[in-house]
């Protein structure tokens, strides 16, 4: 196996020491996505939020001071960043303000309509059926829920040699029609920008 094809198998799902690092990596990677995440999730304290592929835990580090008298649920395809997020947040799991899956997208562990708020960052790239995905996740979501699916558009994507391997990119019109497609409405693109390039966060309502 090649070195980047190597770097992608480990971003789709890490594992191991070097699923460690990777994680690190990410956590620092992710920031300016997950910041902008974090604004238009416009989280409230009583909160149900889904996190889906949630790896070295940034994003989750960043919601739970806010959401203080409700909970969030981290769903990931990797059995070791499970255990490592677990580890990282056992006193807010201990505590229920924080649960934390092993599982994939396209099959939630949730009950329908448990969830006021969802979010993804840089995972959609990784899904063999994106509409059944995203499907999934309306199931999940309350009535007027909240969805936002962050990623690089092609064009940032393509800068990096291991996304040619097990990636599908997107431009952010093929992410709004895959969204319609699901059945979600009031969609609407908010463009950020990393070291990196341009990003986009996508912004629904069940």
């Amino acid at each position: 196996m090649g070195l980047a094809r190597f770097v992608a198998s480990q971003l789709r799902k890490p594992s191991g020491v070097v699923g460690r690092i990777v994680a690190r990596v990410l956590n620092r990677g992710n920031a300016p996505m997950n910041d902008l995440t974090m604004k238009v999730l416009d989280l409230a304290p009583d909160d149900q939020v889904l996190e889906v592929g949630f790896g070295g835990g940034d994003l989750i580090n960043r919601m739970a001071p806010v959401v203080g008298r409700g909970r969030i649920v981290g769903v990931d395809f990797s059995p070791d960043m499970t255990a490592l997020c677990t580890r990282r947040f056992a006193a807010l799991v201990r505590s229920g303000r924080v649960e934390l899956r092993c599982a994939n997208v396209a099959d939630l562990p949730c009950a329908s309509a448990e969830f006021t708020k969802a979010c993804t960052v840089n995972t959609i790239y990784f899904w063999p059926d994106p509409v059944a995905s995203l499907k999934e996740l309306r199931r999940a979501l309350r009535e007027s829920g909240r969805l936002v699916v962050s990623f690089n558009p092609r064009a940032t994507a393509q800068k990096l040699p291991y996304t040619r391997h097990g990636f599908t990119l997107y431009e952010a019109e093929q992410v709004h029609a895959l969204l319609e497609q699901a059945g979600f409405r009031d969609i609407r693109m908010v463009e950020g920008s990393s070291r990196l390039g341009p990003f986009v966060c996508a912004v629904c309502t069940k």
